[in-house]
């Protein structure tokens, strides 16, 4: 209803001669919480008054006279300062059944979007590893935006960049050239200290010796060092091309674990963007030429710099070190331009939050590259505490003491991991409870909201088996008139409002809270209701309401990324 109205308010305000190039997203309408003032109500002539130099209420007036009518309002009132109030018929209630019905699976999309393309990057993880539990949230939440986001009518590509180059994939090499010389010479032992440990560095190792074995096998030039760039110089320098042979099998074998675990966590990407495709060619010269054009960086201490600090950074950053060497920093500016040069106009980062110092800088040189005429939009993403209970598990990503995302997901499942992640704001800590996420109660919220779904097929279940008929009625829907009845119907009716909220403000958080608020409706009616031991007029009206509810649970699973069992 609130879309009808909305609709008809457009078409009202294009009557108008003062208003021009309207922008409809001004528009909202609400729903009232004192009936005496209608069931809906906008304020848009409220935030029309500046802009037309007029009163609100003769704005409001203007609008109430070019409206046409519709046979759902039953009368429309102004109210001060210049609110425009709609009541709407009696059965206006029930007609969220049929629009449900009529629309099925399509029930809640829209087209805010207008099929405009956005380029979404998420996870993102260096392949020095495999993914652990912290790489999962921000998983689950760039999969259900880019949900959202086509639900709502973008064109979105989800990419992964790959950090495929640079000093970490060195150290990964080392690690993994160490533990192939101890495999092949069990009298070798090596200090670790700041390199990668865990069992996958010793998998890689195992696989490099199964294919190569003993070729690189040089460790007489190897000394123990504290430091790790003498470890990369002494290894480079022994092994020469080598040392790329295994950076590169090294970097491949994890990526193609990542690749496997996204996809088992229902997360899949429309390219995988190489960091060595912006660093193996002339973009980072062509970066430099393009922001000295422009005055943006300077020379000082043998380096080249970013003037940052005259866009809001804190300080100004390094761009080529006095050493000839280029910063990650340069090479994302390269990589963001590529994003630029492929034409899309809004382009969306999800990131850690440890990465909270990076987005000035990035919006900065973002700026500059585009002309303001892309958007950059950069998303934080808290971190995740894991628990089993009251018990905090510790982790290190570099020590290799940590939960990968695949053993969590093998453990609680993937509907309970991607659900778990998606419960809080983005911006606030998450603490995960392992046990909460495997218990079968209704302390587990995913499990509470599958299990209404999991109900709803039941009785339809038990309807076959007691060979009753079922016919939707639109005539019987009037007979939903209990106090439990009509507030399902409401909250039915508020799912387009939420999808299109949680788009706009990327916090898919919301459709969790909205489904878990919905079983919980259902729940309660289905403990205190009887639904196929009644007359049949309210049986069937009864059915197509619970019909409503799976409908929606099954269209949020899709946005969400889980499953909505028949049977629990």
């Amino acid at each position: 209803m609130k879309e009808k109205i909305k609709k008809l308010i457009i078409e009202s305000l294009k009557k108008i001669d003062d208003v021009h190039d309207l922008d409809e997203d001004k528009i909202e309408v609400t729903n009232s919480k004192n009936k005496d003032l209608g069931d809906f109500s906008t304020n848009i002539a409220l935030k029309l008054s500046k802009e037309l130099g007029k009163n609100p209420i003769d704005i409001a007036k203007d609008i109430l006279n070019n409206i046409k009518k519709d046979t759902y309002i039953k009368k429309i009132e102004i109210a001060k300062p210049g609110f425009i109030n709609f009541f709407t018929i009696e059965d206006i209630k029930f007609e969220i059944i049929n629009t449900i019905f009529s629309q099925k699976d399509k029930f809640g999309k829209n087209n805010i979007g207008n099929k405009e393309k956005v380029l979404i990057e998420f996870v993102s993880a260096n392949p020095t590893g495999p993914l652990h539990v912290g790489h999962g949230r921000g998983a689950a939440y760039g999969d259900c935006i880019s949900n959202l986001l086509n639900t709502s009518g973008y064109s979105v590509s989800k990419e992964y960049y790959v950090n495929d180059a640079g000093r970490q994939i060195s150290i990964l090499a080392v690690s993994v050239i160490l533990r192939y010389y101890e495999l092949i010479d069990e009298n070798l032992k090596f200090k670790f200290s700041g390199l990668y440990e865990g069992d996958y560095i010793w998998d890689i190792s195992a696989y490099i010796l199964n294919k190569y074995n003993n070729k690189f096998f040089k460790p007489e030039s190897i000394e123990d060092s504290e430091e790790v760039d003498e470890y990369i110089n002494i290894i480079m320098n022994s092994l020469g091309d080598g040392f790329e042979v295994i950076k590169k099998e090294s970097a491949d074998y994890i990526l193609k674990d990542i690749r496997k675990t996204l996809e088992e966590f229902n997360v899949s990407f429309d390219s995988w963007f190489s960091e060595n495709k912006i660093i193996n060619n002339q973009n980072l010269k062509k970066i430099i030429d393009i922001l000295s054009n422009k005055e943006c960086v300077e020379e000082k201490d043998g380096a080249i710099w970013f003037k940052s600090s005259d866009f809001s950074d804190e300080k100004d950053r390094v761009l080529v070190k006095a050493n000839k060497d280029h910063t990650y920093f340069l090479s994302d500016i390269a990589y963001h331009n590529n994003k630029i040069e492929r034409g899309y106009k809004k382009i969306i980062n999800i990131w850690g939050a440890d990465h909270h110092g990076y987005v000035d800088r990035m919006n900065a040189s973002f700026n500059i590259l585009s002309n303001n005429r892309a958007e950059l939009k950069i998303l934080l993403v808290q971190f995740a505490n894991l628990y089993r209970g009251k018990q905090k598990i510790p982790m290190s990503t570099r020590e290799g003491n940590f939960i990968t995302l695949k053993e969590l997901f093998n453990e609680v499942g993937v509907d309970a991991a991607r659900f778990f992640y998606l419960m809080r704001k983005t911006e606030q800590h998450l603490d995960f409870d392992i046990e909460l996420a495997k218990s079968k109660s209704s302390e587990n919220p995913v499990y509470y909201v599958q299990y209404a779904h999991a109900r709803i097929c039941s009785i339809f279940k038990q309807l076959e088996g007691k060979s009753i008929s079922y016919t939707h009625n639109v005539d019987n829907l009037k007979l939903l008139d209990k106090e439990e009845e009509v507030d399902i119907l409401n909250k039915l009716s508020n799912y387009p409002e939420i999808i299109e909220t949680a788009t706009r403000k990327f916090e898919p958080h919301l459709l969790i809270n909205y489904i878990r608020e919905l079983s919980q409706l259902f729940h309660a009616y289905y403990n205190k209701f009887k639904i196929l031991n009644e007359e049949e007029d309210i049986r069937g009206a009864r059915l197509s309401l619970l019909l409503s509810i799976k409908q929606i649970l099954n269209n949020a699973s899709k946005i969400i990324g889980i499953k909505m069992p028949n049977e629990m």
